[in-house]
């Protein structure tokens, strides 16, 4: 599942839903990115965290791969998770981008691999 916003677009600063990607349905088709929205971390930096559900009957792993792009460049980090059956997870992940570079015009992926 991947979801791309960018920062200023207009779109909500709440927690988003992210649709699934054909690449994570081949591989782990029962979990999904709940939510995940975006803030500044207390050193200024951007953090970006979230939910995956697992929808199946059995425990499943994955991972949360979470890209940031600004003028400076680009950015991915990587959670990997596990997910028992019917239940929710969180993560976080915190870049070495400043919230405020970020927010000028950032674009930001979440996937799930």
């Amino acid at each position: 599942m991947s979801r791309r916003v960018a920062a200023g677009d207009g779109a909500p600063q709440s927690p988003r839903s992210a649709r699934r990607s054909a690449a994570a349905d081949a591989r782990a088709p029962d979990l999904v990115v709940g939510t995940f929205d975006f803030e500044a971390d207390d050193e200024g930096a951007l953090r970006v965290f979230g939910t995956v559900e697992n929808r199946g009957d059995a425990e499943r792993t994955g991972t949360v791969v979470v890209t940031v792009e600004t003028d400076g460049g680009s950015e991915t980090r990587e959670v990997d998770i596990a997910v028992d059956p019917g239940e929710t997870v969180e993560w976080s992940v915190t870049f070495e981008v400043a919230y405020e570079e970020f927010s000028a015009g950032g674009d930001l992926n979440v996937d799930l691999a």
